[in-house]
């Protein structure tokens, strides 16, 4: 597994990770010893950096991390979860952080982000505050955000006195490339970490039409790979990006672990660029 730089914090993660957005309070026993055994073998391939939240499946992620921690020497993880905004005061926020803890059966996250910006008003403020409190309590070793614009980003940053945010966590794959494309040159320049999620889309292409797929084909073809893996090779052959596709199935987990060995040329990457208007009317609805 290829690592690299979080921020400009000194610290090595994998380029490549494990998402957990998907996991739902419903799933059977059998489901789940699924999901897990998967996260297990992307550990031991290197992948990890796993990425969840309080939202995914209200908590039932997080709980299902905690157990493949518990497995695990917590000192190879990198863990991640997310503060969902619609915590109002403070003291909710805080005790928000402290529930995730103790469903993961940790006493301190390695990341922690912001999920979206508040639905209800300018927070961003409060939650920077909460955020380095946390960080100061020994609750969190870094901070981020996602799904926040490159100006929000800036006024979040604003706020902080001791500490920088060292991720902004956002859709970004072949078919939404606007962040790359847009937010992307801001964040290399700040030494600042894109982190990618939906790497994939949801449907994982596989109803991808037009000429994006047949460039896509074509360049796996001459890699002797998937479109899928092309489409994730993409993103992380660009600099301060990192990626965390889901994967609860083996086949799928080893496919997405191998395009980190892919090469794309810079005639590749250009071939690729720029397809956001398109693409929105060659997939099937």
């Amino acid at each position: 597994m290829i690592n690299i730089e979080l921020g400009r914090t000194g610290e090595k993660i994998p380029i490549l990770g494990q998402g957990t957005w998907g996991i739902k309070k419903f799933h059977n026993k059998e489901e789940l010893t699924k999901i897990k055994a998967t996260i297990e073998r992307g550990i031991e391939i290197g992948m990890t950096h796993i990425d969840t939240a309080e939202l995914y499946g209200g908590g039932k992620a997080e709980e299902v991390v905690g157990e493949v921690i518990a497995n695990n020497r917590r000192d190879d993880l990198f863990i991640t979860s997310k503060l969902f905004p619609m915590h109002l005061g403070e003291k909710a926020m805080k005790k928000a952080c402290d529930k995730s803890l103790r469903r993961l059966g940790i006493d301190c996250l390695d990341l922690y982000l912001v999920h979206f910006p508040s639905f209800f008003g300018p927070k961003i403020k409060k939650h920077m505050k909460v955020m380095e409190e946390l960080l100061k309590e020994g609750k969190t070793r870094y901070i981020g955000v996602s799904n926040y614009s490159v100006k929000q980003f800036k006024e979040a940053q604003s706020y902080l006195k001791n500490t920088q945010l060292v991720t902004n966590q956002l859709v970004c794959n072949i078919s939404k490339q606007k962040h790359i494309i847009k937010s992307l040159p801001y964040y290399q320049k700040e030494g600042v970490t894109l982190t990618a999620y939906s790497p994939l889309s949801h449907k994982g292409f596989t109803n991808l039409k037009g000429i994006l797929r047949e460039k896509l084909e074509k360049i796996a073809d001459a890699n002797s790979a998937t479109i899928q893996q092309i489409a994730i090779a993409w993103l992380i052959n660009h600099d301060n990006v990192i990626t965390i596709p889901r994967a609860f199935q083996l086949d799928h987990l080893h496919s997405n672990s191998e395009a980190v060995n892919i090469k794309l040329s810079q005639e590749e990457m250009k071939l690729l660029q720029n397809f956001n208007v398109k693409i929105l009317n060659s997939i099937k609805k």
